[in-house]
């Protein structure tokens, strides 16, 4: 067993960029951000319980007895930010590192999914992922630099609930636009191309309006188009939005201020960067938060 302070940090996301069907079965591609829950492992010292979730997931790790494990989560559960997944995910790595127990991206969103339906934040890069049944993933790539404007306008979606429903028609008559989304994103991942990756992700979102609708989308997505954004992508089992932007065509202190003027005065903005899933050890995160 290891004696030594364990950390290791798991993505939270902005929804999705995509999320439907392929070949008439339930998939997503998560759309992770430099915004992490981290857990903590502390030999020796006690610890508060665990969230349930977590505390489930462990349990079905190979390892004997109450570990000291701490969460420090940063974002609120029940709008789209993976909060459970990634969760999840930074206990499930940190228990098997302090217990030397090999545990790789897969297996762990393997276990995962017999908590909850999962994202594919765990996996490396930018994935595809069966979020219910874990039966089948895609490995799609790095993903190009961009930054993410998350637009939080509060609300909770019980994501356990939503995925309990069943959405067959309406997937089903969305099939062609969900084909369409995921060539498109697969290949603008594959060319680093974001113009093609904000295009897949706002068919997506737009496409889903009929599953769950957000009534920001239509506002959020014409502010897009003013600003320059590649794209928008959304919560797909959730209430948040975001906008894409190049870092170069980003400009803090115009976007900003100019979502505040447009926007309802209760939303919260939070600036983050696309980035690759998967865990990291012994490392924090950076971002900025806009009331």
């Amino acid at each position: 067993m290891n004696s030594k302070i364990i950390s290791v940090s798991c993505p939270y996301t902005c929804g999705e960029l995509f999320q439907g069907t392929i070949d008439g079965k339930p998939c997503l591609v998560s759309c992770p951000v430099n915004i992490y829950s981290t857990a903590f492992l502390t030999p020796g010292r006690k610890q508060p319980p665990l969230p349930d979730k977590a505390q489930r997931a462990v349990s079905c790790l190979p390892i004997n007895g109450l570990l000291p494990i701490s969460l420090h989560q940063r974002l609120p559960a029940g709008r789209g930010y993976g909060t459970s997944t990634a969760d999840i995910g930074s206990t499930l790595f940190a228990a098997a590192r302090w217990a030397e127990f090999p545990l790789d991206p897969l297996q762990a969103s393997q276990l995962a999914v017999q908590i909850e339906p999962t994202d594919s934040s765990l996996l490396p890069g930018l994935a595809l992922f069966d979020h219910r049944k874990a039966e089948f993933h895609e490995l799609l790539g790095t993903p190009p630099s961009a930054i993410i404007v998350i637009i939080d306008p509060g609300g909770i979606v019980d994501s356990v609930v939503f995925n309990m429903h069943d959405w067959t028609l309406q997937l089903k008559q969305l099939a062609s636009l969900h084909h369409q989304a995921f060539d498109l994103l697969k290949n603008g991942i594959a060319n680093q191309d974001l113009s093609a990756i904000g295009t897949a992700s706002t068919i997506s979102a737009k496409a889903h309006q009929m599953i769950l609708f957000n009534p920001l989308f239509d506002h959020v997505l014409k502010l897009s188009k003013q600003l320059g954004a590649a794209g928008v992508c959304r919560a797909h089992s959730g209430t948040i939005l975001g906008m894409l932007f190049s870092k170069s065509s980003f400009e803090q202190n115009s976007i900003i201020p100019f979502l505040r003027n447009n926007l309802p005065a209760e939303i919260r903005f939070h600036v983050t960067e696309l980035i690759g899933g998967g865990p990291i050890l012994d490392r924090g995160d950076f971002y900025k938060e806009y009331g």
